[in-house]
Order: structure tokens, then C-alpha cells, then sequence
């Protein structure tokens, strides 16, 4: 999710409206597919053959376009790993026109450059993935030596060199059957750093992925986390929910079609990542309302209930949780305006 500034007051209010609607105010798009990474828990490194074309910035110009008939969305730009883009801060600046670009990445290419070029070309968030306090076991995780290191550095760089308040740096973690333990730590090192801290389950539906038996009390763990430490900024009624989600194996109904779609590097629509191979239309040759028109119809007819991953979740905590003024208080603490870091003369 994002922050939002005042100068985007037209953009902000006609999000909102969309907001209140419950229409479609969330796309996750597939930048890419390359990666330096060989992380046990993506297909997307491990499958021969899949190296399409990626999205050009002269592309994604049109797709912030089209995209904007629907209305303001927060696209979370993703691969893949979003910074093997050579035309990033392009990308960046095409979708800032009219939505609010936020981004997950590793952290292995950030430096100070690029940090300040992506921020001053509009994005509004990145967060880091790190999985494990102890380095080691993260770099195992991601397949690469050095990969904690990086990290965490990408994390204190980002932090430095954002240019307005509401810009807002996350270290994200993906929530397995081993790694519980290390949570509490990473919210701590998210304190040194000065910025926040999210979490999202995990799911192996896509691919062929291996099963990861989170504990099942793990819901109450992350809520007392959360009530111990300010850093951890996800929504309560989402991580609430982790334990009902392991019981039963994912939670109905999904919304994905409705409040989210998913947009791949070909441009092709989707309801999400997960159902890449059974498209609505393509951005490129579709009329965005008939696009809407047709996620709708493929929304009303899905009975999946696989997953509970914070691409969803967050937005049906807001839109239909339970408790929604506590879950607002969590989404402006996620949200709100962030000092920045002191210029070094």
C-alpha cells in the first residue's frame, strides 16, 4: 500500500472514490522475469524457456494510459527482479503519472544513484525481501552469498536518500515454517534502520513449489509482535488471520478480478500471479473497461481460495475485515509521512 501527498490531490480523490466502490485499485505487474537470484520459494528463475520480452517503458507509458481509464491504481512492480530493468526510473516516471508505484526487490542492485533517481521519479515505497535474522540462512534461502549484506545495506541507502515524507521503505519477510522465530529480530533491525516492517505468508500453489508447514499459532504470535513493536506495520487484521489460513489451507472468498488484477511482462490481464496462464485480454489490445468488465465475470465464477498472500490480503482487510477502524490506524501507521534523513553537508 502506499502514503499519499498532497500534490496528488486529484489522483488521491479519485482513488478513493474507486476505493469506496470497492472496484479496482490494486495491480501487481510483472516487470520482468529475470532474476540474480535462485530463492527456493519462486518458480519463476527455475522455468526453462520463460525469458519473454520485457515491458519497455514506452510500454508501460501506454499501460499507465490505458490503465488510468479504470482509474488510480497501486502498482506494485515486481518480476522477476525489478532493478535488472535498464529502464526502471523510466517506469517509474510513466506509471507516477497517474498511479502510485511501489515496488518489492531484492536489494542486491541498490545504490545510492538509482535510490534517489527511483525516488524522485515518483515511487512511492520499496521493500527489501529478507527471511532470516542470521545471514546465512537467508543467503541459502535466496541462492546467493552476500545477499543478507546487500540487503540490509539497500535498506539503510533507501532509507537516506528518499525526498519526501511520505516515501516509505519496508523490509518484507516471507513467513515459512522455519523462519517464526527470527520475526522479532527483524523488526528490530528494522528499528536501527529507521524504517518499517511487513510480512506475507507463504504459498506454494503456484508451480511446483514445496509445501512449508507454518505453525499454526503463528496468527497470535504476529499480533503480540505487532503489539510489542511500532515498526511492525501490517495490518492486524491481516496477519489475524494466518493461523485460519494454514488451518484451512488458503481463505475465501478471493477478490482478486475485482479489487486486484495482475499484469504480466506480454501484457496480459489476469485475476493474479497464480493464474498467468488464463488471461481476460491484453492490456495493449483490450479497452481497459472491457478488461474490467471481463475480470469482473472471471471474479464472480472464481471459487479459489489458495492463498493468503498481502497482495490480497491488506486490501480485503480494508475493504471487508472486520474492525475497520483498527485496521485504518494500521494502514496510516503503514502509511503516514516518515521524517527524512538529515542532509550531510
Amino acid at each position: 500500500m502506499l502514503g499519499l501527498s498532497l500534490k496528488d490531490g486529484a489522483k488521491k480523490a479519485r482513488y478513493l472514490a474507486n476505493f469506496a466502490r470497492r472496484r479496482l485499485v490494486h495491480t501487481n505487474m510483472q516487470l520482468l522475469y529475470d532474476c540474480n537470484f535462485h530463492c527456493r520459494i519462486c518458480d519463476f528463475w527455475r522455468e526453462k524457456g520463460r525469458n519473454p520480452p520485457r515491458l519497455s517503458a514506452a510500454q508501460v507509458r501506454v499501460l499507465s494510459d490505458r490503465m488510468a481509464e479504470i482509474g488510480p491504481q497501486v502498482v506494485s512492480i515486481g518480476g522477476g527482479e525489478p532493478l535488472l530493468h535498464p529502464e526502471l526510473v523510466e517506469v517509474v516516471e510513466a506509471l507516477a503519472r497517474h498511479h502510485f508505484p511501489v515496488m518489492i526487490c531484492n536489494g542486491w542492485f541498490v545504490e545510492e544513484p538509482i535510490a534517489r533517481a527511483l525516488w524522485r521519479a515518483g515511487i512511492y515505497e520499496v521493500s527489501v525481501s529478507v527471511d532470516y535474522a542470521d545471514p546465512a540462512r537467508h543467503d541459502a534461502q535466496r541462492g546467493m552469498p552476500g545477499a543478507f549484506e546487500r540487503a540490509l545495506r539497500a535498506l539503510e541507502i533507501l532509507a537516506r536518500t528518499r525526498v519526501a515524507p511520505h516515501q516509505r521503505v519496508h523490509m518484507i519477510s516471507v513467513v515459512m515454517d522455519d523462519n517464526v522465530d527470527d520475526l522479532e529480530a527483524l523488526v528490530l533491525r528494522c528499528r536501527e534502520l529507521g524504517i518499517t516492517y511487513l510480512v506475507t505468508l507463504y504459498s506454494d500453489k503456484r508451480g511446483a513449489l514445496p509445501v512449508r508447514r507454518v505453525p499454526n499459532d503463528v496468527g497470535a504470535r504476529l499480533l503480540e509482535l505487532k503489539r510489542r513493536h511500532p515498526e511492525f506495520v501490517s495490518l492486524r487484521g491481516y496477519v489475524g488471520r494466518f493461523s485460519e489460513a494454514i488451518r484451512a489451507g488458503g481463505l475465501g472468498p478471493c477478490r482478486a478480478g475485482r479489487n486486484l488484477c495482475n499484469i504480466d511482462s506480454q501484457g496480459d490481464v489476469s485475476l493474479c500471479i497464480d493464474r498467468l496462464q488464463e488471461p481476460v485480454g491484453n492490456i495493449f489490445r483490450d479497452e481497459p473497461r472491457l478488461l474490467e468488465r471481463r475480470l469482473r465475470a472471471r471474479h464472480d465464477g472464481n471459487t479459489c481460495r489458495a492463498c493468503w498472500t498481502s497482495c490480497r490480503g491488506s486490501i480485503e482487510t480494508l475493504l471487508y475485515g472486520e474492525r475497520p477502524l483498527a485496521n485504518l490506524w494500521d494502514y496510516h501507521q503503514m502509511t503516514r509521512d516518515a521524517a527524512l534523513a538529515e542532509r550531510r553537508v
